[in-house]
């Protein structure tokens, strides 16, 4: 049920409850509850009113203002422990100023397309428009009322979270810390730490390859004498950009850059120096994934939690790379296509081998996922993409803590492509509301 909410010249601390709902919560008159609405909350004393209107409810105007409740806006109410709660507040952090934020309002309206699941206030902000100091953000709240679907107001700091953004360390640390496990998708990581965090559970390790941050020419003759090559890639990498496979010949090191025609031959010493300018990066394990018609294939992995808090996998998509590249970023002379179809292409799978290999993938990629979830915080939107090898084997090859939502697009798939933008707001209300 929806509530409308009424400031009034009430006492103060005061909250007139319909008599029924107070009843079915098990809310006696005069008892005293704490009411929360988004991270605040105040001790209010509950009156019974009998009424026609089952839906309304009234505050005294200090308690809309000490908890800063928008009454333009209809919320659910969920009670326990004595604490009435107002909601759901949900933020979506997308921008890092005021300036940009704006610029992409009408954009951003894909994340309420499922609104009436929703209810409560669904807002919009940036990193610029938190005050932590009063605990308060300036956001944009979702209100279809007005003509642009957006209107600006002051809120206290939501229970739910969902980030989009690069932030300074300092914000990250203060609304890590007042948000706490509600801020979902909070800690970014990079290829050395997903590698660190997984390698040490033996049965995720095998799906893994393996790893170094240690980029010296004997490491590099390690890699290259266990697997005929070696990877050398940024931590923080994306779109098969500044990846270079290395081997060696006789006694010289043959380099391919990603996306480049040229190939170097370097000494030992040229190597050497050559690493120096590369230290950030890591040492890789090359996989030998099964082409297709000499194309590099992997598979995008959407992986989200949804209004049951648990993950599921929104969709797969296979990416056909590159005829000339080291990796298969499809967006160069590539295409995609979807991942059941993709299996049957690419290895000649019945129907049945294809939805026996989808589920296997996404059943390796949920147990990479609650365990990432175990060790670094709460994640609620993950991009996993792996790769198949020549003998069927399924590799992890990276995880996007901040996955582009357009993949589904490509395949012209808006169906997956709603679901993709819906799922964690629809998550965002599950831990709102206290669940």
């Amino acid at each position: 049920m929806l509530y409308e909410v009424n400031a009034e010249d009430l006492s103060s601390n005061s909250l007139f409850l319909p008599e029924s709902t107070a009843e079915s919560f098990g809310i006696e008159n005069k008892q005293t509850v704490t009411l929360s609405f988004g991270k605040r909350k105040k001790p209010v004393t509950i009156h019974t009113l009998h009424s026609n209107h089952d839906s309304k409810i009234l505050v005294s105007k200090n308690v809309r203002s000490e908890l800063l409740i928008d009454t333009d806006v209809k919320y659910e109410m969920v009670y326990s422990n004595n604490e009435l709660m107002l909601g759901p507040i949900i933020g979506l952090l997308l921008a890092k100023s005021d300036v940009r934020l704006q610029k992409y309002m009408q954009h951003y309206l894909i994340y309420t397309m499922l609104y009436e699941q929703i209810n409560g206030i669904l807002f919009v902000f940036c990193e610029q428009q938190i005050d932590f100091t009063n605990e308060k953000i300036t956001g944009y709240v979702f209100d279809p009322s007005t003509p642009e679907n957006w209107r600006k107001a002051e809120l206290p700091f939501p229970k739910a979270v969902f980030r989009r953004v690069e932030l300074s360390q300092k914000t990250l640390t203060e609304l890590s810390e007042k948000i706490g496990a509600g801020f979902f998708n909070a800690q970014y990581f990079d290829k050395w730490q997903f590698w660190n965090w997984l390698s040490p559970y033996e049965e995720l390790r095998k799906h893994l390859a393996e790893t170094t941050n240690k980029v010296t020419l004997t490491n590099l003759n390690l890699f290259i004498d266990k697997y005929n090559g070696v990877y050398l890639k940024p931590k923080n990498g994306s779109r098969g950009k500044g990846i270079y496979y290395i081997e060696k010949h006789k006694n010289q090191y043959v380099i391919l850059e990603n996306y480049q025609d040229n190939i170097r031959q370097l000494s030992s010493e040229q190597m050497i120096t050559f690493l120096s300018k590369h230290s950030y990066y890591l040492l890789q394990q090359p996989i030998h994934l099964h082409t297709f018609e000499e194309r590099k294939v992997d598979y995008r992995v959407i992986l989200q939690k949804d209004g049951t808090g648990h993950w599921q996998c929104t969709g797969i998509i296979a990416r056909f790379g590159n005829t000339n590249a080291i990796s298969s970023n499809f967006k160069a002379n590539g295409f995609a296509m979807e991942g059941t179809l993709a299996l049957m292409t690419q290895f000649g799978y019945d129907e049945l081998t294809a939805f026996k290999k989808y589920q296997e993938i996404i059943s390796i990629c949920r147990k990479m996922a609650c365990t990432v979830d175990e060790i670094a915080g709460g994640y609620a939107d993950l991009g996993i993409d792996i790769g198949i090898d020549k003998d069927g084997k399924v590799w992890v090859i990276e995880m996007n803590k901040r996955p582009d939502h357009d993949f589904p697009l490509f395949i012209k798939d808006r169906k997956m492509y709603y679901s993709v933008k819906s799922n964690p707001v629809l998550f965002a209300k599950y831990i709102a509301m206290g669940n």
